[in-house]
């Protein structure tokens, strides 16, 4: 049996109940929770260790640079699930793609987004 049959995407998302990046609680309307997979493109693979629960607003950060907050760097969304989901091998990450290593290193999450996080009742990083 496969990690992907043993724990979905669902049973991922069910389990956290925020946004790892600002803390935005899915409870609160206004934004919802997306999936977002830290390695994506040609080759992404949907394993547990690629999974992030992000708002709408910062999986867009993500991928875009929005005019109220920039953009979010893809090593603060490393740094993000490391707290969120407890540290892991970055070679796991890096092998999805077929590579030693990502092409970026763990960094802080901007302050833009801890500001956002400690309006949300959350803590700023590192804790």
């Amino acid at each position: 049996m496969t990690s992907e049959q043993e724990f979905s995407k669902n049973d991922y998302m069910a389990l956290h109940d925020r946004c790892a990046v600002c803390h935005w609680p899915a409870r609160r309307q206004g934004r919802w929770l997306e999936l977002h997979h830290i390695v994506g493109g040609p080759g992404r693979k949907d394993v547990p260790e690629n999974w992030i629960a992000l708002c709408c607003r910062c999986h867009r950060a993500v991928h875009d640079k929005l005019p109220d907050v920039g953009e979010l760097p893809k090593g603060a969304v490393v740094s993000a699930k490391w707290e969120e989901d407890g540290e892991f091998d970055l070679a796991i990450l890096a092998k999805l793609k077929r590579r030693h290593a990502l092409p970026y290193d763990p960094e802080p999450v901007p302050d833009v987004f801890l500001s956002e996080r400690h309006r949300n009742g959350g803590f700023s990083w590192p804790g």
